[in-house]
This record gives C-alpha cells, sequence and structure tokens, in this order.
C-alpha cells in the first residue's frame, strides 16, 4: 500500500510519500509435520509455519524553495524500515536445501537420528526442526541531504550539497533448548545470537560552474571538490547450551563476544572543461584527483582524466542520406575510474585471542595481515564509442557502443614464501585486466493508431574478459575456477570428459582402469572449459495499446547464453549417492559419464557438472488498464484510476539441467565461479495494483 500527496506554490514545493509492503514467502510448513508437532504438543512458533517474511516501510518527503532568483534550496528525507525472518537454505548442513535435494526420492527412508520421527524422504531431518530456529534481521536506514544553488551573477552558478546516509541493522538467531535439528551433539542444547551494525556514509559537494562565449563556442568550466567519509561499526554477541526456557544470550556456557570498527575516507577535487558549437558538437574534458584513506603511506593520490566528443553530423549540410535517416549522431569517449582498496587492505595488523600458558588462559595477538605501504587503487581506462540514429519519422531508434577497458595495478594477492610466518599472502597490484564488448539498443514504434499501436525495445551486448598479465606471480587455483593470464576471471577448469562407449551394449557405461575395457574417457591435464556468466544478453520488450491507449499489454523475455553454470547440487547427489546417473539404470549416457567421472575415474573430474547455463525466460507479461476521469470519479470520487497485473519468472526454456540457470549459490565478488548449489531459482510473482489519484 502506497500514498504520496504533492503541491506548493511557485515559490515552495512539497512531495511526501508512505508506503507499507508485506511479502510472505512460498515455503511453508508440511502437514505431516504440523501434525507430528501437534500430537506430540510441540509450540509451532510463527516463523516455523511460514519462515520466510518480510515487511517493509518507508516515508519519503522533498521539499524545495525558491527564495530568490539567485537563491534555492532543496531537503529531502527518506527513511526506510525492513524486517525479516528467513531460514538458512543453500548448502548449511541445517538448511533446507541439504536435506530435500540429499533425500533418496521415497518416504520410507527411516528416522530421524536419536529422535525416531519418520524422514518422509528427506535426507537427515525434517523441516520442521530446522524451522524451530528463528533467523531474523531487522534494518533502519535513514538518509537526508540539502542543497543550496546559488546563481550570484547571469554567468556563475554555484552549489552545495550536504548528505548523509545512516543504516543500523540488528541480526538475531534463537534456538532454545530442546529444538532443532540433532546436527551435532550440543546443538539442541540450545543457542543464542546477536549482532548490531552501524553505517554512516558522510557526503559533502561543492561546485561552481561559468558558463560564457569565446570563439564562436558556448563554453561551460565546471570545478568542484567532494568529500566522502565511512564508518562500519559492529558488536556480536553469541552463546550456546542455554539454560531451560532462558532466551537470554547471558544464559549460556559457552560465550563468544566480538566487535570491530572500519573507517574510510576519500577527498576528490575536479574541473571540468565543456564546449558546445552551433548545438551540434560537444566537446568535454575533465580531470580528478582522489585522496583515499585505503592508499598505502607511500602514495597520496591519484588523477583521472577524462574526454569525449558528440557530433550530431545529420545537421551539417554537407550531410548527405536518405531522406528516412533523421538524424545521426556520433559519439566518442575516454576515461580513467579507479577501485579503491579496502580500509585495511594497506595496513599492517594483527588479531587478538586467547591461548593456554602453564594451564591459565592468556591474551595473545598473531600477525594477519603484512600490510603494503604502496598499495594504490586500481586504474581503469576505458575507450567507448558509437552511434545514435532516428529513422522513419523518429519511430525507430538504433543506438550501437563498442568499448574496451583495460584494468592496471588491479589488486592481486601475492603467495608469500614461509619465511614470512603466519601470512601466506600479500595483497598487491599487480595484475591486468581487459574487457570489451558491444552494446546495442533498437526501440520501434511499428504501429501508431488509435485503435491499435505496437511497441518493441531490444537490447543486446556481447561481452568477452580476459586476464592480460598476473605480475609474474603463479595463478590462483580453484576446485572449479582459475585465474589464469590470458583466460576469463574465474574462468571454469577441469580434465574435459573427451567421450564414452558402452563397447559391451548393456546401456551401462562403467570405469575400468584396463584402457581395452573401460568405457568412460577423461584428458590428463585440466583446460579451460568456459566462461562462468553468460557472455551473450538480450532483452525483447513488446507493448501493445488498444482502446486508444486505456489498455496496455507488455511483456519482456531474457535471453543469455555464452557461459556455463556449475551444477554442485547435481555433483554432491551423485556422492550421497542419489542421482539419476548413479542410481537409474536408464539414465542418459551424459549423466552416467558425469557420475562416473567425478566418483569412479581415476582422473576425478568435474567437468561434466559444467553445463551450458544458456537459456530463455518470460521474464515479465503486464496488462494495465486506465480509466477513464468520469469513471474514476464515480467509482471512487477520485482524480483518476487504473489497474496493473503483473506476472514476474513465468516460464523459463533451459537445456541446463539443474534445478535453474540463475539460481545463484556464490555471486559475490567475481573471483569464484557461480553455482547452484542445492538451491533453487527466482520465484514466480503474482501482482495486482490499482493506482488511484485524488
Amino acid at each position: 500500500v502506497g500514498v504520496q500527496v504533492s503541491g506548493g506554490t511557485e515559490a515552495v514545493r512539497y512531495f511526501v510519500s508512505a508506503e507499507d509492503e508485506l511479502e510472505v514467502g512460498v515455503m511453508s510448513l508440511p502437514e505431516f509435520e504440523r501434525t507430528r508437532m501437534d500430537s506430540s504438543g510441540l509450540k509451532i512458533y510463527p516463523w516455523t509455519s511460514r519462515p520466510n517474511q518480510m515487511g517493509r516501510r518507508s516515508l519519503r518527503s522533498n521539499l524545495n524553495a525558491t527564495l530568490s532568483p539567485k537563491l534555492d534550496l532543496g531537503m529531502s528525507t527518506n527513511f526506510i524500515n525492513v524486517a525479516q525472518r528467513y531460514s538458512l537454505e543453500s548448502n548449511a548442513t541445517a538448511g533446507l536445501g541439504s536435506h530435500p535435494f540429499g533425500g533418496p526420492g521415497t518416504r520410507n527412508n527411516g528416522t530421524v537420528s536419536g529422535l525416531g520421527t519418520p524422514l518422509n524422504g528427506y535426507r537427515a531431518w525434517t523441516p520442521g526442526y530446522m524451522w524451530q530456529e528463528k533467523t531474523a534481521q531487522e534494518v533502519n536506514r535513514f538518509i537526508w541531504s540539502g542543497q543550496a544553488n546559488y546563481r550570484p551573477t547571469s554567468w556563475l552558478s554555484t552549489r552545495a550539497a550536504v548528505g548523509n546516509d545512516w543504516t543500523g541493522r540488528n541480526d538475531e538467531n534463537i534456538l532454545l533448548r530442546g529444538e532443532g535439528p540433532p546436527l551435532t551433539a550440543t546443538t539442541r542444547l540450545g543457542s543464542r545470537g546477536l549482532n548490531r551494525v552501524y553505517i554512516n556514509n558522510l557526503t559533502v559537494d561543492l561546485g561552481a560552474t561559468a558558463t560564457y562565449d569565446f570563439l564562436g563556442f558556448q563554453n561551460k568550466t565546471t570545478v568542484g571538490a567532494q568529500y566522502i567519509g565511512y564508518q562500519f561499526t559492529s558488536a556480536s554477541t553469541g552463546s550456546n547450551q542455554l539454560a531451560p526456557g532462558s532466551q537470554n544470550v547471558a544464559s549460556g556456557t559457552q560465550l563468544s563476544v566480538g566487535e570491530g570498527t572500519t573507517r574510510q575516507k576519500t577527498f576528490g577535487t575536479f574541473i571540468e572543461q565543456a564546449l558546445a558549437w552551433r548545438d551540434r558538437l560537444f566537446l568535454t574534458a575533465a580531470v580528478r584527483s582522489d585522496q583515499n584513506s585505503a592508499f598505502g603511506t607511500n602514495f597520496q593520490s591519484i588523477v583521472y582524466p577524462k574526454a569525449s566528443m558528440s557530433y550530431l553530423i545529420s545537421e551539417e549540410d554537407w550531410w548527405k542520406a536518405p531522406s528516412w535517416v533523421n538524424t545521426m549522431r556520433l559519439r566518442y569517449a575516454y576515461g580513467q575510474s579507479g577501485v579503491q582498496p579496502g580500509p585495511n587492505d594497506a595496513l599492517r595488523y594483527y588479531s587478538a585471542g586467547i591461548t593456554s600458558v602453564s594451564n591459565a588462559d592468556q591474551p595473545t595477538i598473531t600477525q594477519a595481515a603484512l600490510g603494503n605501504p604502496d598499495l594504490k587503487p586500481e586504474r581503469s581506462a576505458e575507450h567507448e564509442m558509437g552511434f545514435e540514429t532516428q529513422m522513419l519519422g523518429s519511430r525507430l531508434s538504433l543506438d550501437v557502443t563498442y568499448y574496451s577497458k583495460i584494468t592496471t595495478d588491479a589488486l592481486y594477492s601475492a603467495v608469500l614464501p614461509p619465511s614470512f610466518g603466519s601470512v601466506a599472502s600479500q595483497l598487491r597490484n599487480l595484475a591486468s585486466v581487459k574487457n570489451s564488448g558491444v552494446e546495442v539498443s533498437i526501440n520501434a514504434q511499428l504501429v501508431q493508431k488509435d485503435v491499435f499501436g505496437w511497441d518493441v525495445n531490444v537490447a543486446s551486448s556481447a561481452n568477452d574478459n580476459k586476464v592480460v598479465s598476473l605480475g609474474n606471480t603463479p595463478p590462483q587455483l580453484g576446485t572449479t575456477s582459475r585465474i589464469v593470464a590470458g583466460y576469463p576471471i574465474a574462468g571454469l577448469w577441469a580434465r574435459p570428459i573427451t567421450g564414452w562407449q558402452d563397447k559391451n551394449g548393456d546401456g551401462l557405461l562403467t570405469y575400468y582402469t584396463d584402457a581395452a575395457r573401460n568405457e568412460v574417457f577423461v584428458g590428463d591435464s585440466a583446460i579451460f572449459r568456459g566462461y562462468a556468466t553468460p557472455r551473450y544478453m538480450t532483452t525483447l520488450t513488446n507493448g501493445w495499446d488498444f482502446l486508444s491507449k486505456k489498455l496496455r499489454v507488455q511483456t519482456m523475455w531474457d535471453w543469455r547464453s555464452g557461459g556455463k553454470w556449475y551444477n554442485n547440487t547435481e555433483r554432491i547427489r551423485c556422492t550421497r549417492p542419489n542421482c539419476s546417473g548413479r542410481n537409474n539404470m536408464k539414465a542418459d549416457f551424459i549423466d552416467q559419464a558425469t557420475n562416473i567421472a567425478a566418483n569412479e575415474h581415476a582422473a576425478r573430474t568435474l567437468d561434466g557438472f559444467f553445463q551450458s547455463g544458456a537459456f530463455v525466460r518470460l521474464r515479465e507479461a503486464s496488462l494495465q488498464y486506465t480509466f477513464s476521469n468520469d469513471m474514476a470519479k464515480r467509482l471512487l470520487r477520485g482524480r483518476s484510476l487504473s489497474a496493473v497485473v503483473t506476472a514476474r519468472n513465468l516460464k523459463l526454456w533451459t537445456k541446463y539441467r539443474g534445478t535453474d540457470p540463475e539460481s545463484g549459490y556464490n555471486t559475490n565478488d567475481g573471483t569464484e565461479a557461480p553455482s547452484e548449489f542445492q538451491t533453487v531459482g527466482p520465484p514466480s510473482y503474482f501482482i495486482m495494483r490499482f493506482n488511484i489519484g485524488f
């Protein structure tokens, strides 16, 4: 539910909006679990019945005042509260994903260890046990900003803006004594955890712009300075083995505490010169200098230049083009930017702990990071060029862009020799990475009639990346992905399954150490097997208007290709074993070979679990009807009324053999290959919304 109000005078204008949202997840306690818990007299908590729920409330306001022709002020605030609870999922041992994916597929598979209740097809315990634990988070966020614009003369304008973004986050979990899954010998003795996090971002932005004519050009010179202050503070406490009936963290016999504070500050200045000639040629050049507290002590500041050109050549008299081409604009831009190191990456620091000395606990410190006084930000230099054109009476537009970006001084963990002691690596500016690609956007108004309209938008891209250099340091080798010069970041690597042959014709592949009898063949060395993310992406949006644009129907389709997805769910299922390639006598040869190569072949390769992540998805379909003003007044005494029905994630077409090629498990920092690991895909949503104006 949302409401917004706006109004005011020419001098003072205001806007206020409020929104309240409640979403309950699709998972609920199975009926057999509800029966078991009721018959045993066990309390069914709200989070046990429906473990996933989110409530979101927001209040936003804008106030703008024109005090004089030279001075105007603006103020905005935004408060957001999000309260949610959720269950452990994915690959967490006590989470949901591990147990339905790990079950044998039959209901009569025994009982929960030590508790004697039926498993009903789940692997080690049923949802009622795991959902007895409450895991919740509440976030309060308050954002405010103020801005003043002062124009002392007709050619000079100045601005000053200050803003603050504050976030307070409370995380909690509670598992009462005698509840929860039998994960370990002490899990059901209870646990309690509390975590408080406060994040503050302060921003100050000052600038001045002079506008003037010189040598036939319209000139605009801008200077400015910016300051950003960031602080992260956390405090956590937890305990295990709670007293019976207690929810207090102090009642546990095993206590743990932790705290941390991180600060980072950035100060930057810039100057920009923009020129315009006859409203068709636009040139811009700028330079920016940044200082950051995360830089090493031997590195003080960095300078980033940029330049751009935009030329509307269709305005020139010499431009000769077919009559159906209305406008043509050429674009080129070059710019540099940076990625700062983490707040503590350049620092040598230590970790505090406790150790036993003469049978007594003593405080200790150990070196946690070596630090690097020469650490500096990653620097990216990007060229971008393209064109924009409108055709057929501006009913068709085409936008084409090519980009090429080189990142140097990329942050990379260099492996240190054992003589350095407890620190195994040091973050250095060693690597370089290249990204390039083409982006195309097409907008077409195919039909423009009162009774019927049809518009189409196509956005497509092809992207490529590779590691150019690792600075003479060895590659990073992971279980499934590697960072190797000449190959994509976190590309998938494995010994390839080179083929299979059912030599005895029994429909079952078998591995033998005897090469003459062996039926599954694997390469000797690990090679690059594919990109871990899609290289090619296209979004197609169709819109149809009916009844003089009162009724609009719209669909959005997504296509992704050029990457592989690591089916880690099937990998772990084949080790239990409960995967088709291992248990199904009629399984396809590819599934049989995948299982044998991973679990029986001497090579032990995961290659078969790297599967094509290509898909087509009907991402969204919507229908909107706008009622006449008379109807809105007659029905609700309102000024306007519209109704919108939206459905999202309706249908998926893919050859991927897992649950969903968008069921990401580890997609955090770009160095680990994304995978599906006992996760599920995005849910389908069906939404109805009414918009009422008064």
